[in-house]
């Protein structure tokens, strides 16, 4: 007895068959590359933390998680994690804090979706730099840091700056301890 391909019963079985197979092949991939895609995000984490922190790709990193995260690089620089909103989507960073918790080494910033050639420029080392050397106590006072907009990235340049001030905010007591 000879099937009838061209049937809609034939068409929907060989149809669900193959999805069936697909899902399956897929599902497989993603279990079998889960682990080296959970390694890539550490990598990346790492190596934000040391850019942010002007330390070589060798550099010691300790986790302290208290209340609020914190990283210790070469047993002196903090690096503290922060996250915020840009005008597409999240954005987030790690901003490195001298020995003497008065001013800034480096700043590293991310971002899921900003628009490229604006907001996107967040991940510019030009845009990273102005914030080294910038301090944010003076004389025991916590001061708002400036941020140097984007042009045309008014929204992203804004959530930048808020992600810096509400990070300094939460980890206001941990500084005023040092």
């Amino acid at each position: 007895m000879k099937r009838d391909i061209n049937s809609n019963g034939y068409i929907f079985l060989y149809s669900t068959v193959l999805v069936v197979v697909v899902a399956v092949l897929l599902s497989a991939a993603a279990l079998w590359l889960q682990p080296y895609q959970q390694r890539n995000v550490e990598n990346e984490k790492r190596d934000m933390i040391l850019s942010a922190a002007a330390a070589n790709d060798d550099g010691k990193i300790e986790f302290f998680d208290g209340e609020l995260p914190v990283y210790i690089v070469n047993d002196s620089i903090t690096v503290l994690p922060m996250r915020g909103n840009g005008l597409w989507g999240p954005i987030w960073g790690y901003l490195a804090i001298s020995a003497d918790g008065q001013s800034v080494i480096g700043a590293v910033f991310d971002h899921k979706s900003e628009t490229p050639g604006l907001g996107g420029e967040i991940t510019t080392a030009k845009f990273q730099s102005q914030f080294r050397g910038k301090q944010f106590f003076i004389k025991g006072q916590m001061i708002p840091m400036d941020v140097d907009a984007i042009s045309g990235a008014t929204k992203t340049s804004n959530g930048v700056k808020d992600m810096i001030d509400n990070t300094m905010q939460k980890y206001r007591e941990y500084f005023e301890k040092r």
